[in-house]
């Protein structure tokens, strides 16, 4: 750094000594130099105190099956999407579907829309990983008991033990009389692309009103050692997305409790059995 002084000798005349006095510790000094200072610092600390800006739009991701497993360029959509839920203490469990007797609900409880029926639900949690000592909760869905006209007989419902445990979720659009809660599956959308598909685990639970209860269910009719467990308690669920819009498929090569029949998506869950 340099300085530049004038002396007018003018202001001189008639002195003898004249002195100008230096200190001899300087201190640098910052000249000209606040447009680099913006550029580099402050501009860079500005943008590191600026939280990034996140896209918290969430879409709805219907449901579809591929007729060629090999080819997911080509898919189909699903109308409806049922899950049966099968206990232990159902007859032929677990190839029979359990009644809504094997698990306290009464009559009346239905025919009078009680809330020890009504107030029972089916849990679908989603997960980031089917790792349990490494995930995240993503969303959960709750879907709750409807009686369907198939299951009304003279005007009132059928009895407990001729009711499945069974939900069925229509397309509301091609069925708009029917239960959607649960048909779709949604998600940020900015975390699928049509490069990279997003993975989704599903564990299911049912929680009972009739006694409190909340039964932990597998993708399994079979009973297994703990260790082997832990590799039948998800569902896999697989966002993509293209040109015409957000869908999900569940892949029925993860687990052996899915199937597709035309258009209707099946889903098997059995209460957890352990050796």
């Amino acid at each position: 750094m340099s300085a530049k002084y004038t002396l007018k000798l003018s202001e001189l005349t008639g002195v003898t000594d004249t002195f100008i006095n230096i200190p001899i510790n300087l201190k640098p000094q910052m000249v000209d130099q606040s447009e680099l200072v913006d550029r580099k610092f402050v501009s860079v600390e500005v943008e590191k105190a600026i939280n990034p800006v996140q896209d918290y739009e969430k879409v709805r991701f219907s449901p579809i099956y591929f007729p060629d497993l090999n080819n997911t360029s080509i898919h189909k959509p699903i109308t409806n999407v049922t899950y049966n839920v099968k206990f232990l203490n159902t007859t032929n469990f677990p190839t029979s579907s359990s009644m809504y007797s094997d698990i306290g609900i009464v009559d009346d409880d239905i025919k009078f829309g009680k809330k020890r029926f009504e107030n029972s639900f089916l849990n679908l949690s989603f997960y980031d990983s089917d790792k349990a000592t490494n995930q995240r909760l993503i969303s959960f869905i709750n879907v709750f008991p409807r009686i369907s006209l198939d299951e009304i007989k003279n005007g009132l419902p059928k009895p407990a033990n001729q009711i499945p445990v069974t939900f069925t979720l229509s397309d509301p659009i091609l069925n708009p009389d029917g239960f959607a809660e649960g048909f779709y599956v949604y998600n940020y959308k900015d975390e699928v692309t049509a490069e990279l598909p997003k993975e989704l685990y599903m564990r299911a639970t049912f929680n009972n009103a009739a006694n409190g209860s909340v039964t932990n269910m597998m993708t399994d009719g079979e009973p297994y050692f703990i260790n082997e467990l832990v590799h039948k308690l998800y569902t896999k669920y697989i966002l993509y997305r293209d040109m015409t819009g957000y869908f999900y498929a569940i892949d029925e090569t993860y687990s052996d409790n899915v199937s597709v029949n035309g258009s209707d998506l099946v889903v098997n869950i059995y209460e957890i059995q352990a050796k």
